[in-house]
């Protein structure tokens, strides 16, 4: 089975991230020890603090530099974890943010949101008029989507994916908060996993074999395959 980290923040000197290259080669080796070759880079893209275009350029910057390093047996796709205000639809083609040339986009919202209002509207935009389809980040962050199922399967019937983080299946990681989301992923109702990784100590890569684990001890290895395949579905549409 090919595995797929979804979520992360290597792109080195970027932003809350990795810092260095040689912390970027770090994490990324601690995945490949994991037989995960196949590596999202999603930054922070703070839309209410820079531009599309400003962004776009400094993240393909960032990547040249760090692209001579990268391991030939690594596969990267190039991504934005998006956080969604107002001015981020002021822009005509959001096509710079999405994971690489695909239409999926990782769209982050205030973890106070309801998602009812603004903020369900603003999804609304990016599926109707940008012709995107979101994927919200670790679900588990939202109190609104994790201890209301009805409101989360509204989102996953408007074609919003769902992603949660493997740092939530750890050891450390609160029961209750567990028990809630094996039951969704029991009902299919998450649809993608990553490590959300910032460093060796804040989300750390070795929390995704813990969660392959845990997930495939308690929903089956079937769940952990329907997460792989919508992985690699995003990841191939976003090679192109």
């Amino acid at each position: 089975m090919q595995y797929y980290d979804m979520h992360t923040h290597i792109l080195p000197d970027f932003d809350d991230g990795a810092k260095t290259v040689d912390d970027s080669l770090e994490l990324i080796e601690k995945l490949q020890r994991q037989n995960v070759n196949n590596i999202c880079l999603t930054p922070h893209f703070y839309t209410n603090e820079l531009s599309i275009v400003d962004f776009a350029s400094k993240r393909r910057e960032a990547y040249e530099k760090f692209l001579p390093h990268k391991p030939k047996t690594v596969n990267i796709v190039l991504g934005a974890e998006v956080y969604v205000t107002k001015f981020l639809f002021s822009n005509d083609d959001l096509t710079p943010v999405t994971y690489g040339k695909s239409n999926y986009i990782l769209t982050e919202f205030s973890y106070e949101s309801g998602f009812t209002g603004k903020s369900m509207n603003q999804l609304l935009t990016l599926i109707e008029n940008y012709n995107l389809i979101p994927v919200i980040p670790h679900v588990e962050r939202y109190g609104a989507l994790l201890n209301d199922a009805s409101l989360l399967r509204e989102l996953r019937d408007m074609g919003v994916l769902i992603q949660t983080n493997a740092a939530s299946f750890t050891k450390s990681s609160s029961y209750f908060k567990k028990r809630k989301l094996l039951k969704l992923i029991d009902k299919g109702m998450i649809d993608i996993l990553g490590t959300d990784t910032h460093s060796t100590t804040h989300n750390s890569p070795d929390n995704f074999t813990q969660a392959i684990k845990f997930i495939s001890e308690k929903c089956g290895k079937t769940a952990v395959r329907n997460m792989m395949s919508n992985a690699e579905k995003i990841f191939i549409s976003a090679l192109g």
